[in-house]
């Protein structure tokens, strides 16, 4: 520190001190390599990679261990990225300090090195990913207790539900070596950590993030203020039912009711996003990152429909590919096309948001075949080795892609938003 506090107020923040203020720049390179690992355990299964059991490296159940990579890893790392950059800032807090960015990074390293040993792990992984969660969680409460000075978005509690409760499950599925879990409540656990857990987390940004992508002002956005302030309940409540309806879902379709628990799921969560996202499917703009979230929404819809058509209980292995389209081309492309904004919108390069970005178009249509593909994999057993095979090296393609462009859209020239013609006509309003 200098002798000059005048010095010292202007001084620039380090580099680590904007890392505690936007942790998404270290969480979602973190969540895409997660991913890539995660789809590359299939190519090595096939491959006979894994021969080092006296080293206490073991897959056998690699499903179980790619998994918790893709949602504990992928979308968790994407959640808490993006929940510890707005998060703080929406209710006018302090950013994470030191000692919890690296605390935060450290218990993610750590179920990434638990489930780099496979299946022998998977609960020791289980474990650290709730001790994760719980860290993350703490250090939100904090905030919200003590340094609030504005109150968050209506949906916002919904993501908070989600973590809460992949914290829940993630400790009860650690339990399952030791106590035995009755399969209903294993079956139930894993619902909500592999389904719930990204999820509910969407369904509670949506409202407040996505109308930006159609022009759209958002209705879950009040003015800054530390009480409640009117209107505030009207739209937390059907977040909070369509989370309702969305854990209800899960018990029916641990309770035998499948294809029920699966269309409920189909019909609340694109209900709810329909009628809570401005121009979702009214807008006129047709930019890649708007595209890209239509299909996400019909993928996820579809994804639950063509797997409650197959609800009975011998197409168990064909429901569970169905569900790779409404997590990979639903959720997944939801959370890159929201990492595209915030890498740029955090970058000063709000004009190249404006713009057409023509390439999300590349990104959307092979993230859309990397789940097609994995979701028929079951229906055609002969190819189910390739299609597997296919799919990995498809998305491990999209994040290269991905992060690339991104690099790209940072260091382009500034964009005319008045040569794009296309612009949204949906009307703008706050209540």
């Amino acid at each position: 520190m200098s002798m000059n506090p005048a010095i010292d107020e202007v001084r620039e923040p380090g580099w680590f001190d904007r890392l505690c203020e936007e942790p998404f720049r270290v969480f979602f390179p973190l969540g895409l390599l997660a991913s890539v690992l995660g789809v590359l355990l299939w190519p090595a299964y096939y491959g006979h990679w894994f021969q080092w059991r006296g080293m206490g490296l073991v897959f056998e159940d690699v499903s179980a261990v790619h998994a918790r990579w893709m949602i504990c890893g992928f979308g968790g790392c994407f959640v808490i990225g993006f929940l510890g950059t707005a998060g703080p800032r929406l209710i006018g807090a302090g950013a994470f300090s030191r000692f919890e960015m690296i605390l935060h990074v450290s218990l993610a390293l750590a179920v990434f090195l638990a489930l780099g040993f496979g299946d022998g792990r998977v609960a020791l992984a289980d474990l650290l990913n709730a001790i994760w969660l719980l860290g993350v969680l703490c250090s939100l409460a904090y905030r919200l207790l003590v340094e609030r000075n504005d109150v968050p978005p209506p949906g916002f509690p919904l993501v908070i539900l989600g973590m809460v409760l992949a914290c829940v499950s993630s400790v009860t599925l650690a339990l399952d070596p030791i106590v035995t879990l009755d399969p209903d409540t294993r079956q139930l656990a894993r619902l909500v950590l592999f389904q719930g857990f990204v999820w509910l987390p969407i369904l509670g940004v949506a409202p407040y993030m996505l109308p930006r992508f159609f022009g759209c002002e958002s209705v879950h956005a009040f003015d800054e203020s530390e009480k409640i302030p009117a209107g505030w309940w009207r739209r937390f409540f059907p977040g909070l039912v369509a989370a309702v309806c969305v854990l209800a879902s899960f018990a029916m379709e641990v309770g035998g009711h499948v294809r029920s628990g699966l269309a409920l799921r189909a019909v609340v969560a694109g209900v709810y996003l329909l009628a809570a996202v401005p121009g979702l499917l009214r807008g006129m703009r047709r930019g890649g990152l708007v595209v890209a979230l239509r299909v996400a929404v019909i993928s996820a819809v579809a994804g639950w429909l063509v797997a409650a058509w197959y609800g009975a209980p011998e197409f168990a292995k064909v429901r569970i590919g169905w569900l790779h389209l409404s997590l990979v081309a639903g959720a997944g492309l939801m959370m890159l096309a929201v990492a595209t904004r915030v890498f740029l919108g955090h970058s000063g390069r709000h004009d190249r948001l404006a713009g057409p970005m023509r390439w999300f178009h590349v990104i959307w249509g092979l993230v859309l075949l990397a789940a097609t593909t994995r979701a028929t994999a079951e229906l055609l057993p002969k190819i189910k080795q390739s299609h597997h095979i296919y799919a990995a090296a498809t998305w491990v393609v999209i994040v290269l892609l991905w992060a690339w462009w991104i690099r790209a859209e940072r260091r382009a020239p500034l964009f005319d938003e008045a040569s794009w013609a296309d612009k949204s006509r949906c009307s703008r309003h706050r209540k």
